[in-house]
């Protein structure tokens, strides 16, 4: 199928580019060009230093001092995995029987006490459910790694766009009282006429003038 399936881009927070090769260029390194950088750089990374230690450090107090009942992680972890088999079932138009796989595993995990530090209970939501509060990056859908909402569809099996040739007969039917268009602006249609007439008389000016230069002698082509 030409049109393209719907997924979601890659963070380009891991991109990283490192030690690239511009042998062909002089980059003109001063020692005040590179004084500079290094300023902006060490300013930079602080910042990000400070700010990444002050949220791990939130994190960590939140997952040791805070504690939950055991209860409302069940309650919890049945509720995600409810909504996610009814999501399942609405995209496979079909049922999907519970068999007790999720309860199985929580019980199998189940503290000795009626409270359980979030920390713990983090640790089990993810194992039971294979997601994460935040979606670890570089993790793909179908993986341990996506969100409590998220279910893995193939990309084939997504929902696709438009392709090309549905686009363009969609321009070309704005203002056709054929199609019940009437009411929509055909302002589209005329500018899609425009360029094709422009690309068009293009080619023939390209042609002409290549055909001109061949008559005139002393090319190669």
């Amino acid at each position: 199928n030409p049109g393209k399936p719907s997924y979601d881009m890659a963070s380009e927070t891991a991109l990283v580019l490192q030690d690239c090769k511009f042998g062909h260029l002089d980059l003109g390194r001063t020692v005040r060009n590179l004084w500079d950088v290094t300023k902006v750089l060490e300013q930079r990374w602080e910042n990000h230093a400070v700010a990444a230690e002050r949220a791990n450090d939130a994190l960590e107090s939140v997952k040791k001092e805070t504690e939950v009942r055991w209860t409302d992680v069940m309650e919890f972890v049945e509720q995600v995995s409810g909504t996610r088999r009814r999501k399942e079932e609405k995209r496979e138009k079909r049922e999907i029987i519970d068999e007790g796989e999720i309860r199985r595993e929580l019980e199998k995990r189940a503290p000795k006490t009626s409270m359980i530090s979030w920390a713990s209970a983090v640790e089990v939501i993810r194992d039971v459910l294979g997601v994460y509060p935040h979606k670890p990056n570089g993790c793909n859908q179908g993986h341990k790694g996506h969100s409590e909402s998220s279910v893995h569809v193939p990309l084939m099996g997504r929902s696709k766009g438009s392709t090309y040739e549905e686009k363009v007969q969609s321009i070309l039917r704005e203002g056709d009282s054929t199609h019940g268009d009437n009411g929509r602006s055909s302002k589209r249609k005329h500018r899609y006429t425009e360029n094709i007439i422009k690309k068009k008389k293009t080619a023939e000016e390209d042609k002409a003038f290549y055909d001109h230069m061949l008559s005139q002698g002393g090319s190669n082509l």
